[in-house]
């Protein structure tokens, strides 16, 4: 295999992206590691005026491990060469390939600029390609890497900034959506140029469809598939995939430091979660999206990542506590529209107040006593956060759906 072959890592939010991100950038001389190519925010490299944008801070609020680099310094040192090729439609209008199953063509120019314009061994970490690998396999070849995490538990981590469920939404915008995420997108009535504040069970039904159809395509295409879940709560499974990861690059990495932890659900979450996850199962195979074999391989895999969690001796009573708050707060904001990051409503209800507060207060019981959910390290569960470091430059503020609520004025 030719060390020249770029090394792609795809994944969705929420499931270590960052990790891996620095564990390949911190090799040092061998490899240039670009973060995120299709990112929204990387229209900036389009503006002079906007460059320095692309050397932001580390945001906090993710829990990211620490960068020796802002996110996009790749980009921002090549940003005179790439110039002009990034459009915004990449990150979401063009999540799927047409009939074609090629990327468009600005798309590839794009890609094929970041891989000439590399120093050395390009690596290419996605959070937004799960719906076209095949396309990028076919226009570039090389290494394939699925890092994907059990989606109850991602679904939560989701909830740490408004940013990830608005993304999730885009992705039911686009141009090519599969059948199946079609009809998901209408049970969930969602999808427009407009993005609204979901009720907990459209919000885990939209999610859950975005995250089959990225475990099936990426787990049937890529080279190796990584359970975020396995490499932290088992030894040899961590010690297995460092080896495959070293071998499959030609680069020694450890990824004994990973930290990341997952929840312990009631009955009630577990058959909450399970009635949507079949629901979604269903309509992959009446679509003929998926067979039934497909559907239980990632169902399999979803359970036996659970497990470890499931198996934890504690009674985490402030994190359900803190996820029954959570849960009767998007009860009561459903149907605002995001615009910008404020609330928009007409009529202020005290119960708005009560939640929030009362999910400020749990996150403060469970941040004082160490923020631990899991058998290893720093907890996934959501708490109030800007947008990511590696998201838009601005969240979006909440406006009533007509709809649903029509008449509201007042910020909170």
């Amino acid at each position: 295999m030719a060390t020249t072959q770029p090394i792609f890592i795809h994944s969705l939010f929420r499931s270590a992206s960052t990790y891996f991100f620095q564990k390949f950038r911190s090799v040092g001389g061998g490899l240039t590691c670009y973060q995120e190519p299709f990112n929204e925010m990387l229209v900036a490299l389009n503006e002079p005026a906007s460059h320095e944008r692309l050397l932001g801070a580390q945001d906090g609020s993710l829990r990211h491990p620490p960068l020796d680099m802002p996110y996009f310094y790749e980009f921002w040192t090549r940003r005179h060469q790439l110039a002009g090729l990034y459009q915004q439609a990449f990150a979401y209008e063009q999540y799927f390939p047409d009939e074609s199953g090629r990327l468009p063509t600005p798309q590839a120019a794009y890609l094929s600029a970041l891989i000439e314009q590399a120093a050395d061994r390009p690596v290419l970490q996605f959070c937004r390609s799960s719906g076209r690998i095949g396309a990028l396999r076919r226009a570039f070849g090389g290494v394939h890497i699925h890092v994907w995490r059990e989606p109850r538990n991602q679904w939560w981590s989701y909830k740490v900034a408004g940013y990830f469920d608005r993304v999730t939404q885009s992705i039911y915008g686009c141009k090519q959506l599969p059948s199946a995420l079609r009809s998901i997108r209408d049970l969930a009535d969602i999808g427009g140029k407009r993005v609204y504040v979901l009720r907990p069970r459209e919000s885990y039904l939209a999610f859950y469809g975005v995250w089959l159809d990225a475990w099936l395509r990426l787990q049937s295409q890529a080279e190796l598939s990584i359970s975020m879940d396995g490499i932290v709560t088992s030894g040899a499974e961590n010690a297995e995939s460092s080896r495959r990861l070293s071998e499959l690059t030609g680069h020694a990495l450890d990824l004994s430091d990973v930290r990341s932890s997952g929840m312990v659900f009631t009955a009630e979450e577990q058959a909450f979660y399970s009635e949507i996850e079949a629901a979604v199962n269903g309509v992959f195979m009446q679509t003929g999206q998926a067979t039934w074999q497909q559907i239980e391989a990632a169902g399999e895999a979803a359970r036996a990542a659970r497990r470890p969690y499931e198996r934890l001796k504690h009674d985490p009573v402030v994190e359900r506590n803190l996820r029954q708050a959570s849960l009767a707060m998007m009860e009561q904001l459903a149907g605002l529209e995001w615009v910008g990051t404020r609330i928009r409503v007409t009529q202020f209800d005290p119960r708005l107040l009560r939640d929030y507060w009362r999910v400020l207060t749990l996150l403060w019981s469970r941040f004082a006593r160490g923020g631990r959910t899991g058998p290893i390290g720093s907890s996934a569960d959501p708490r109030p956060g800007a947008a990511p470091g590696a998201g838009p430059a601005a969240e979006p503020a909440v406006h009533a759906r007509p709809s649903v609520r029509a008449s509201r004025s007042r910020l909170l």
